[in-house]
């Protein structure tokens, strides 16, 4: 009984990720960059800016 109350019960806290959050685009663009770098970049700056950017557009643009 203590198990059913618990899975339908939800804290939410303000201003704080649900445990199960998806990762920020600046994590996905570091591990780009780590990953382009392995591959022969020369840069990780370079290489972490246009993951950012590459990210960036996909996700925040609208799609007409």
């Amino acid at each position: 009984m203590v198990s059913d109350v618990l899975n339908r019960m939800k804290l939410y806290f303000k201003d704080e990720l649900l445990l199960n959050h998806e990762p920020s685009l600046d994590h996905w663009a570091k591990i780009i960059a780590e990953d382009e770098m392995e591959d022969g970049g020369t840069n990780w700056d370079y290489e972490y800016s246009r993951a950012w950017h590459s990210l960036h557009n996909e996700f925040n643009d609208s799609y007409i």
